[in-house]
Parts: C-alpha cells; structure tokens; sequence
C-alpha cells in the first residue's frame, strides 16, 4: 500500500501496546470470521471482507477467487490499492467515514484491477462493523464485470453497423442532429461528407458479396486510420462521425470544419481508397469513391444539409466518378 495511504491510516494508533492487542484479536477472531465469511458465498455469491482502515483482516474464498490469489496473499493490502490513483483518491474520504457513519455506503460500477492485469467491475457495499473494540467495516463486493459488458456490448451494437463497425443511420441521424443544434446556438462551422462507392454492384456481381463485404470493411478501416493520424489536439478528429448509411453509401459530419477544410479531408480519404487493394480470397479488388459535401448556413435543418450533399455527389457521378464535388 502507498507509503502516504499508511502514514494516514495510522495517525489514530495510540503505541505499541494497542498494536499488539489488536493483533491478538485478529488471531482470536479470524477462525470465527472464516467459518462465516466462507459459508456465505454458498447462498449469496458476492465477495465479502472485513476491513480495518489499514489493512484487510479477512477475506472470503469468493474475494480470493475474484483476485485470483490466495488468503495470505490478500490480507495485509488494502481494497484502495487495486484501484486507479485517481479512483483511489476519490474514494479515500468515503472510505474512511465508513468506519464512523452508522449509514451504509454504496458505490456503482467501482474498476479493481488485479494483480494479473484483469480488471473486475464491482459495486461496493460498506457497513461499519463493531468487532471486539476494533474499528472494522464489512465490505461486500458484487461481481457485476459480466452484466456491464453485456449491456456496454448492446449499446454499441444499437449504435453501430454489424458488418463495418461504423456507426449505423439511426446513431448518426441523432448525432449529427445534436451537432447541427450546437452549430445553431454557437455559429460554429459544420460541414457534412456524403459519399458512395462506384461500381459498387458490379464487384458483387464479379467477385462475390464477401468481396463486397471486404471493401465496405476496408472503407471504414482507411476512415478510422486517416482519422487517428490526424492532429489529435486538434478536438476536431474526435467530434467526427462516419456512419454507413446504405448499402454502400457513407455520411461523415465534421464539426467545426468549414467547407474548404471539410473538401480537403474528403480529397484524402477519396485519394486512399484509390489507391487501396482489397484482398478477398484470390481476388484483388480496386474500388473508387464519389463525394458530395456542404456546409452548415445559418436556418439549415438536417434535411437542408443533407439535400446539398447529395446534390453534390450527384454531380460527382454525372461528372465522371470518383471526385469530390462541393455545394
């Protein structure tokens, strides 16, 4: 544990001699407290641990199991130091009132990173437990790690397209929407990218819908690649959506790009995708892409944004495919 942690911890000691009883309690006590702590977990599968603010005193198998150690192993640490520092030091005053405030605390969805790199989500229960004289709280910890991921995975899967990981028509219709309504209150500029691929149909038809499918995965491969490359404090680069928003059509909205910046970005991914090879079984696969792109007037709806863009790619294919045109 942090030397400071300890330093803290112990101010309240009143010398040896009360250290010295105090780990006779302990050794008193700890056949009791296994016996109890470790017959629980078979009705209620939930870690449980007597705390003192120093230091553990006792764990159960289900702690053990959790951390992936032993009895021994974790008596001794403190639950704070399997935390972030930050995490830690936000807790470290609840921590500590716990021990005096007969009202229980409870904290939601607490990260414990073990000793092994595995990171276990957990909500916490603290109750100040009066034990022989010894300043303890019982801690119960809700594995909860499993449940959060399944409903994290949920979420991403009703934001994103299954096959591209871009974003899907719905999530980017709602962003681009709460986008649009900053650029109104703020006068900020807003551009929006809406681009398809060229001969799109005719890879299906030549190569197969796996060929398809590569090259759609790949589109969205180069965005995100471009995307990290860009200037990262540049808050731009982490505004921006690319949705799938069709078969084979994309949306992109830049926040505060103005319409030069946004054609210039859109001349960048359409040169990527030129010059890129799609491997799809024996086949190698050349695509193109065709770009519209507008930007934000003041009294635009959505709707209004999207009319120009898909105007502009319009004349991008009457022009010959794989340019980029702007309003």
């Amino acid at each position: 544990m942090d030397k400071h942690l300890v330093d803290f911890f112990w101010d309240d000691r009143d010398g040896t001699e009360q250290a010295v009883q105090t780990q006779q309690h302990l050794m008193d006590t700890q056949e009791r407290l296994g016996a109890l702590l470790d017959l629980l977990p078979n009705v209620i599968p939930m870690g449980l641990l007597i705390h003192q603010p120093q230091a553990m005193l006792f764990v159960n198998n289900e702690v053990c199991r959790m951390f992936n150690t032993s009895h021994d192993d974790m008596l001794g640490k403190h639950l704070l130091d399997f935390m972030t520092d930050e995490l830690r030091e936000r807790l470290l005053p609840l921590f500590m009132n716990a021990f005096h405030d007969p009202n229980p605390v409870n904290l939601s969805e607490v990260e414990l990173h073990t000793q092994d790199g595995s990171c276990h989500i957990v909500n916490i229960s603290i109750g100040r437990l009066p034990w022989e004289g010894l300043h303890c709280v019982q801690i119960v910890l809700q594995d909860v790690t499993e449940l959060i991921m399944k409903e994290r995975e949920l979420v991403r899967l009703s934001m994103t397209d299954p096959l591209t990981g871009a974003y899907n028509r719905r999530y980017f219709m709602q962003e681009a929407g709460k986008a649009l309504e900053k650029a109104h209150e703020t006068n900020c500029p807003l551009s929006l990218i809406i681009f398809d691929l060229d001969w799109f149909k005719q890879i299906n038809d030549s190569y197969g819908h796996d060929a398809g499918d590569d090259v759609l995965k790949m589109v969205v491969s180069l965005w995100h690649d471009h995307s990290r490359h860009m200037n990262m404090s540049d808050e731009r680069s982490n505004d921006s959506h690319l949705a799938r928003i069709g078969g084979e059509e994309f949306a992109v909205t830049l926040p505060q790009t103005d319409l030069n910046s946004a054609i210039g970005f859109a001349e960048r991914i359409r040169k990527l995708i030129e010059k890129s090879t799609v491997h799809s079984g024996e086949h190698e696969v050349k695509v193109t892409g065709s770009f519209g792109v507008t930007t934000f007037h003041q009294g635009d709806s959505l709707d209004d944004m999207f009319r120009r863009a898909d105007k502009a790619l319009y004349q991008s294919k009457e022009g010959g495919r794989n340019r980029v045109t702007s309003e």
